[in-house]
């Protein structure tokens, strides 16, 4: 635990604020194996922290920051982004050999994908960083490329979830690799349509639904503006305070709705709040109004997937398609992914980037009014 806190605090120059500090508690989570930390290096290296694990041993802090090494975790993503989902997460490098990782990530993700079918899970989620190099901030391209060119997993959308280094928000990718390569197909294959409350969200929609090969039937409300229904702007009684540097997320049940907005629109102090939403349901435009009048935007989207997880005894489980709506609640400036800087788009690559810039202008605008 103390050997990833220090490569992390390294790497981000001592400004990282990942849920990495409380060691007993991860320590434990690393025992029971809801977490798993890769390490990775060069051999001489490796192998030293392979004598450490073996001995037990507990080395001085100036042991552990002399290691040039890398390291990610595979932990559980049900609480980010629902029931069946890992998440790849808390991934930096002391390195300056790009390979090196490239090459541990694919062997891990490889491992965790081999062995899919005697778990749950059925979908691995990430949001790997993608903002340029800055003075002593660390720039996410190289993790981001890794992410799009080796392993392939697809991009649906955006997540501006954690305050970064130099207290940036970060426009990260929100990205999806399935296990069963045929299981969003599956599920946009029995799909009847997709309801949305604007425009705007639809037209996010149906590009990151072009971009990965699919063109759903997107319904828009088209009677006027739809009311938003009356929420209350306290937070209801029992929940745990919001992290001032990462999310919190909300998964609105339309059997339960009242208590689901009530949640989601009273911020408990965290960084950014998002309200998963069945996109579906012939109901939900009713429910985007109401968090479109309380400063939420749709950012991403997790498609359609017809799994067959370990469990169900072979019986098909469809999960219908979702959308983040996130509404950050910090001042800070946000962050643009690389790509937004220019470089060869296609027609729907840029309807895409044409969306991020306008949240972000959103974002800029309602981050300076709260200063």
């Amino acid at each position: 635990m103390r050997l990833r806190t220090s490569v992390l605090m390294r790497c981000y120059h001592g400004d990282y604020h990942t849920d990495v500090f409380d060691q007993e508690r991860l320590a434990g989570r690393v025992a029971d194996g809801s977490e798993r930390i890769l390490f990775w290096g060069d051999a001489a290296e490796v192998r030293t922290v392979a004598e450490l694990v073996r001995t037990r041993a507990e080395p001085e802090q100036e042991v552990l920051d002399g290691l040039r090494l890398g390291t990610h975790t595979t932990l559980s993503g049900a609480g980010l982004y629902g029931p069946g989902h890992l998440e790849v997460a808390r991934t930096g490098s002391t390195q300056a050999r790009v390979s090196g990782a490239s090459e541990a990530i694919m062997w891990d993700l490889g491992r965790v994908l081999g062995g899919a079918g005697r778990t749950p899970f059925h979908t691995i989620s990430c949001v790997p960083r993608n903002r340029r190099s800055s003075g002593r901030i660390p720039g996410g391209t190289a993790i981001h490329r890794i992410h799009t060119r080796q392993v392939g997993s697809a991009h649906w959308g955006v997540a501006p979830f954690y305050i970064m280094a130099g207290r940036f928000m970060e426009l990260l990718d929100y990205r999806e690799l399935s296990a069963d390569s045929e299981a969003v197909r599956r599920g946009f294959g029995e799909q009847s349509a997709v309801y949305l409350a604007d425009e705007e969200s639809a037209a996010l929609v149906r590009g990151l639904c072009r971009l990965n090969g699919f063109d759903p039937r997107v319904h828009v409300a088209s009677d006027g503006p739809i009311a938003a229904a009356e929420v209350s702007d306290a937070a209801p009684a029992g929940g745990a305070p919001g992290d001032p540097h990462g999310p919190r997320v909300v998964f609105i049940d339309l059997h339960s709705l009242q208590r689901g907005l009530d949640d989601a629109v009273a911020a408990r102090g965290e960084a950014c709040t998002v309200a998963m939403c069945d996109l579906e349901a012939e109901g939900s435009p009713e429910v985007q109004a109401t968090l479109l009048a309380r400063g939420f935007r749709l950012t991403y989207i997790s498609p359609p997937k017809i799994v067959y997880p370990a469990g169900s005894d072979g019986q098909a489980v469809r999960i219908p398609l979702r959308g983040g709506f996130c509404r950050p609640n910090s001042e800070a400036p946000p962050a643009p992914p690389y790509y937004l800087g220019g470089g060869p788009l296609d027609e729907v690559e840029k309807s895409l980037a044409d969306s991020y810039r306008t949240l972000m202008r959103v974002w800029e605008r309602e981050g300076s009014n709260r200063d």
